[in-house]
């Protein structure tokens, strides 16, 4: 790898990297900027000592002056029937950068640092009512309480399964334009590397 020249989004998070303050890296598509946190981050992945249970106490408690404060999210979803009561219900589907990097391709979908983070970028954006739809429910297909999306009518758990199976099914079908911009925030790079590096890395977005 090598500094980049240029200023560039980060292909892992789409975080801006200021000209120097990043890392060139080769991929099969060419050349793309990686901020110093998941060029880090992606190589202590790789090594043989790296527990997959300590990756909370790697991530940066400090923004890098090398990289902007926040990235502009969109927050997305979709309309269902609601398995209970059989109305039309707003679900959400996941994050994505407004902008996306080049090498960037993945949705980050409803697991519970998702769906927290999801739900303070609505707060903050003044989306109170669909905030107002996350929050922990017990499920008895999991046999516990979880983060999980509600209806907006009668409050019924969306089960994740389910909800993730359609969102797979609309990106297949129709990409990103299968699925519905219900807001676009500014989201702090702190609060969104959890999301980035914390999941399964989220559903592959053709490109």
């Amino acid at each position: 790898m090598q500094n980049n020249r240029y200023g560039g989004g980060c292909a892992k998070c789409s975080v801006w990297v200021f000209e120097g303050g990043g890392f060139l890296h080769k991929t099969d598509g060419g050349w793309v900027v990686k901020c110093a946190t998941c060029r880090d981050l992606g190589a202590l992945y790789e090594s043989e000592e790296f527990d997959p249970a300590d990756i909370g106490l790697h991530l940066p408690t400090v923004r890098s002056p090398l990289t902007a404060r926040f990235v502009s999210l969109r927050v997305l979803g979709l309309t269902r029937e609601c398995w209970k009561c059989h109305r039309d219900t707003t679900c959400l589907a996941g994050l994505y950068p407004e902008r996306p990097a080049r090498g960037f391709n993945s949705l980050h979908i409803g697991d519970e640092d998702t769906l927290a983070l999801t739900q303070k970028l609505l707060q903050q954006g003044g989306r109170s009512d669909l905030a107002a739809t996350i929050k922990s429910r017990y499920s008895s297909t999991m046999g516990s309480r979880y983060l999980s999306v509600g209806c907006v009518h009668c409050d019924a758990l969306q089960g994740d399964f389910y909800l993730q199976d359609e969102v797979i099914e609309r990106l297949h079908l129709h990409g990103l334009g299968g699925l519905e911009n219900l807001l676009v925030v500014d989201c702090p790079v702190l609060d969104w590397y959890p999301v980035v590096h914390q999941n399964s890395g989220g559903i592959w977005i053709d490109s």
